[in-house]
């Protein structure tokens, strides 16, 4: 738990510096094909009607 705004920037960046001390290289598991499906199934179920 943060008590303030200091503590809560301070524990963000402390993580952050942590994190990028080894970065890895991002790989997709996934074909273009399949991520822009996925999209077009969460636009068509949060758009239509209830």
């Amino acid at each position: 738990m943060h008590r303030s705004v200091e503590q809560l920037e301070a524990a963000i960046n402390a993580f952050l510096d942590r994190h990028n001390a080894e970065p890895a290289p991002f790989s997709w598991i996934k074909s273009a094909d399949d991520i822009l499906a996925a999209v077009e199934r969460f636009c068509t179920y949060n758009t239509s009607p209830t």
